[in-house]
């Protein structure tokens, strides 16, 4: 009968990583959340030693290889030797973000470290005191972009008692970076697929295991909640118990405080600060907070201040000097509305009428001709040519919240014009 055994599974550690959506982060809040990315991958490596586990799986990206950071590759081996000196085996893949040719620096990995190749898919034995409790098998990316099907390369033994695919991969569609289907998977036999690419955890299939443990630490604002890696236990016979662990030193959350009921400045400041302390209670570690604004109230119109909403901002961030888990508001969204009864005023013959018949026909498009309409416009302006890549990667989601703002924004303008 074979023996059970453990393995902690991570991926897209990212080692080096700046925080992206922030553009300059103040000396206080850096001593606190600096190298975010590394002791998450610190915390990962004294969990897999608490556990006694036999193996760490790292799913590809390592690292990002535009950032080019040897710090974070000496921290990365470092980590690695320690997982050695308490016996762990490391079986990793190369990602889009860190393939075969993106880093030069030859820092010699340690014994118990094994790198799947990128020419084609090896067999590894995970050996646990002397005896064979799995195999592993995993495909490295050799280039950044890899458009080929690498599932269709993976096919378990019939003498394995456990099979782990290990994979850095895209699920459904055309991707360049390795895509495939649920379905092959599922046919090369595997009884746990050890995914990376995805920064969001998501456990696929249970019939065989088909897990992205998304990213360990977020790294923007879009990365929300709790980011970490998955401790597996096999039993002897091959049943598969799975728990999630949070391993991010600092976490990205957003709120949502409707307006409709406030009716003064400080009744707004009071439930950012009410929202701010529930957030801080309930997460206890450094968090970076987006607030969005929503329904509909006469605050609209302040919001729509830049001059107060930075005065405000400044004064939040200040009361959370000193304070190890703070609560710093990174970004106001303002995605409420005027009140103001839009059917009865788009009724009106006059320019503010027009302009929100316009938008009413937009919004009444199915979500895809709504998309193609609103980038039709933005690729008509004069000015897309100096948006550059930026202006063409623009994603269907910023365009219908850009076209939202745009909507109110745009007849709280025309009102104003009016009244002077």
């Amino acid at each position: 009968m074979a023996k059970s055994f453990r393995f902690i599974h991570c991926g897209d550690l990212h080692l080096g990583s700046p925080f992206r959506s922030i553009a300059a982060i103040d000396e206080r809040w850096q001593r606190i959340v600096g190298k975010a990315p590394v002791r998450a991958f610190q915390k990962i490596v004294q969990i897999a030693i608490d556990k006694n586990v036999h193996a760490v799986l790292i799913s590809g990206d390592v690292y990002t290889s535009a950032d080019h950071n040897l710090t974070a590759q000496l921290d990365y081996v470092r980590l690695l030797h320690k997982l050695g000196q308490n016996h762990i085996q490391v079986f990793a893949v190369l990602g889009n973000h860190d393939p075969l040719e993106a880093w030069k620096a030859k820092i010699p990995f340690p014994p118990n470290v094994h790198v799947f190749s990128a020419e084609s898919v090896e067999r590894v034995p995970l050996v646990v005191d002397g005896e064979e409790v799995a195999a592993i098998y995993g495909r490295s990316y050799a280039k950044r972009e890899e458009r080929e099907n690498l599932a269709w390369k993976f096919a378990r033994s019939s003498a394995d008692h456990y099979a782990i695919g290990l994979l850095h991969t895209q699920i459904g569609g055309p991707s360049a970076y390795a895509p495939c289907s649920l379905t092959d998977l599922k046919e090369a036999g595997m009884d746990y697929w050890a995914l990376g690419h995805v920064h969001t955890r998501q456990i696929l299939s249970e019939k065989p295991y088909i897990v992205y443990p998304g990213n360990p630490q977020g790294l923007d604002c879009t990365e929300t909640g709790a980011r970490g890696c998955y401790y597996v236990e096999v039993g002897p016979y091959g049943t598969t118990d799975m728990e999630f662990i949070d391993t991010s030193v600092v976490r990205w959350e957003q709120t949502d405080i409707p307006i409709d009921s406030i009716e003064s400045v400080s009744e707004l400041r009071e439930a950012v600060r009410f929202a701010k302390e529930k957030i801080r209670r309930d997460i206890g570690k450094p968090t970076f907070l987006t607030v969005n604004f929503t329904g509909a109230g006469s605050m609209y119109h302040v919001l729509n201040n830049p001059e107060a909403t930075q005065y405000w901002m400044d004064s939040w961030q200040e009361e959370e000097q000193g304070k190890y888990a703070f609560v710093m508001i990174e970004r106001l969204c303002n995605m409420a509305r005027p009140k103001i009864n839009m059917t009865e005023r788009s009724k009106l013959p006059d320019t503010v009428g027009d302009y929100l018949n316009v938008a009413d026909r937009i919004a009444a498009l199915s979500k895809d001709e709504q998309v193609k309409a609103l980038r039709d416009i933005l690729m008509s302006r004069p000015e897309f040519e100096r948006l550059g890549a930026y202006g063409r990667s623009i994603s269907d989601a910023r365009l219908e919240e850009a076209f939202e703002k745009a909507k109110w924004l745009g007849m709280q303008k025309l009102l104003e014009d009016r009244r002077g």
